[in-house]
């Protein structure tokens, strides 16, 4: 994997597939957004193009004799999240903290309503035990995930080393699905969703090579309107004004 250091045309007529946007406390979504691709699977809800790489990846898992793994949630209404932030908030007053100060410490864990990526339908918890907890990351499906989910699309989106960007503890349970071939260029590049987004305004396009194909990655300012190449996949970095677009291309191997 290298970085090409010119401009490549533009790709597309294409939907936001919305897999790259970034929510956080900064970038909320509204009470009303419910994504429109949403499958009920085991117990939970959650979008299309993360159900089918949650089974592959499970599937995977459970070949390297990994087995038992759990989706403990997915897709959070709005309303739903309020509830859960505004619970663990109580909780925390009970301890003679005042309001302000209670929010600011359940802020670390739990994201308020529009903050939370569950309500994209692309977050899941995972676990074993059905227990959220960072002792996760030491079973044998921790460990394993934290090696291979890259590989279908999902990244740890609040990893232990970038708590101070996130703004987040650590959460070795919370799968974000981004996407091929995004979440291998955060794996091997270390970086947060937040660092992606800025890490790709800056260069004027990433390249990653399969066997016989190769990924083009580039941002826009605005969405692109011509092509070249197959569309793999257009994303706003967020959603609303002043979103810029990821834009990946796919393209067949150059003959070495």
């Amino acid at each position: 994997m290298f970085i090409l250091i010119f401009f490549f045309p533009c790709a597309a007529n294409a939907d936001d597939s919305g897999l790259l946007w970034l929510v956080n406390r900064k970038n909320s979504l509204p009470a009303n957004f419910r994504p429109s691709d949403l499958v009920n699977f085991q117990g939970t809800e959650l979008r299309a193009p993360a159900r089918d790489a949650f089974s592959e990846m499970k599937t995977a898992m459970e070949a390297d004799g990994i087995r038992g793994l759990k989706l403990q949630s997915a897709y959070r209404a709005y309303s739903y999240q309020r509830a859960v932030f505004n619970e663990r908030v109580r909780m925390i007053e009970t301890k003679g903290i005042n309001r302000s100060a209670a929010e600011a410490i359940a802020a670390r864990s739990i994201q308020a309503e529009g903050a939370s990526e569950h309500q994209l339908g692309l977050a899941l918890d995972v676990s074993i035990d059905g227990k959220l907890s960072q002792s996760f990351a030491e079973t044998d499906a921790g460990r394993w995930i934290a090696e291979n989910c890259h590989k279908f699309g999902f990244i740890i989106r609040y990893p232990e080393a970038k708590t101070y960007v996130t703004k987040i503890i650590y959460e070795p349970w919370h799968l974000r699905y981004v996407g091929i071939p995004h979440a291998q260029i955060m794996y091997e590049t270390t970086l947060t969703l937040e660092e992606y987004h800025v890490f790709l305004a800056k260069i004027p396009m990433y390249i990653v090579w399969e066997e016989d194909f190769y990924f083009l990655v580039m941002y826009k300012n605005s969405p692109p309107e011509n092509a070249d190449a197959e569309i793999f996949g257009i994303s706003a970095t967020k959603q609303g004004e002043n979103a810029g677009y990821i834009v990946t291309l796919k393209k067949p191997a150059l003959q070495r």
